[in-house]
């Protein structure tokens, strides 16, 4: 029986170590672990942290773009509408340029072409009278031999046309003779333009609504995006404290967990101890019971023994101060 509780100790110290070495690794590894998981999750929630500032600040260069493209929607909403003014006042303009380019113009110029006859027969007089007086000349001697006295003179009129002044106005009149028809053709297409600035300007005042109703869809989004903002600046703090929470549980998760693994180690010595007594053959026989049963009866005698030991100490103390 001595070989066989020398092999059971032998296996028992074996397993003692073996145990407290899991225990000791348990701990180590563990606490490994427990770091591992707390810097992916502290990695995970910097990324998150990351990403939310980002998309506030991606939010933020939205928002300033939306309040400019609001501003510029506004400008090109009020040049609109001044275009459309303008439009309407150049409306009464143009129909004003219209009767007078189609029917106050073409009848002067028929009225002219009416009177350019009589205007060729007063211009032949003219051209007639002012020849004459250009061939005037006066070119005569009064007297004889050294008395004689010459009178030379004109009136300084130089008239030689290349054109008579008839021939040109009769010219000037056949020029003119189309033109009336020419301008009263024109109206239809005046009048069309007139209509039509009328139209374009009433389609320039609805585009200018349009615009409108643009820029207040666009204004709408500003508030919704500090909406947004304001979340995500919730999210971040929020962020900040699950982060501050995970290494504060990680932290107490690992402690916990090294010191379950302690404690399993220190449960290693029993069987250590238990091992080594019956590897050097100190075991008696019997059970685990009956020894444990026996050492606690020792231990109550040597308790026995110490308190008469004291007792004893104490009155021999007495009786020497006595």
């Amino acid at each position: 029986m001595s070989i066989f509780r020398r092999i059971i100790g032998f296996v028992m110290i074996i397993v003692g170590i073996v145990g407290l070495i899991i225990s000791l690794a348990g701990a180590y590894f563990a606490g490994q672990a427990i770091d591992a998981v707390g810097t992916g999750l502290n990695s995970t929630v910097d990324l998150l942290d990351s990403t939310v500032d980002t998309t506030t600040a991606s939010l933020v260069n939205v928002k300033a773009t939306l309040g400019e493209a609001g501003s510029t929607l506004s400008t090109v909403s009020e040049a609109t509408r001044n275009m459309a003014t303008t439009i309407y006042d150049t409306q009464p303009l143009l129909e004003q340029a219209t009767t007078m380019t189609t029917q106050t113009l073409p009848n002067s110029i028929d009225a002219v072409n009416t009177a350019i006859p009589n205007l060729a027969g007063i211009a032949s007089t003219i051209d007639t009278t002012l020849t004459q007086l250009s061939n005037f000349r006066v070119d005569q001697s009064f007297g004889a031999g050294a008395f004689s006295i010459p009178i030379r003179f004109d009136l300084g009129i130089n008239y030689e046309p290349e054109e008579p002044f008839d021939a040109a106005v009769l010219n000037i009149g056949e020029s003119l003779v189309p033109v009336p028809g020419q301008l009263r053709a024109l109206e239809s297409n005046l009048q069309t333009t007139v209509t039509n600035l009328g139209n374009i300007g009433t389609d320039i005042e609805a585009l200018a609504g349009n615009i409108d109703g643009i820029n207040t869809t666009v204004e709408q989004f500003v508030p919704l995006i500090d909406q947004y903002i304001a979340l995500l600046g919730q999210i971040t703090a929020s962020l900040t404290n699950v982060r501050d929470q995970i290494n504060a549980n990680l932290s107490t998760l690992k402690w916990v967990a090294i010191g379950l693994s302690l404690w399993f180690a220190v449960y290693q010595i029993v069987p250590i101890y238990f091992g080594y007594r019956m590897l050097s053959d100190k075991v008696v026989e019997g059970s685990i019971e009956e020894y444990l049963e026996e050492e606690r009866k020792e231990m109550e005698e040597r308790v026995e023994e110490a308190e008469e030991k004291a007792e004893r100490a104490a009155e021999e103390a007495k009786d020497a101060t006595s």
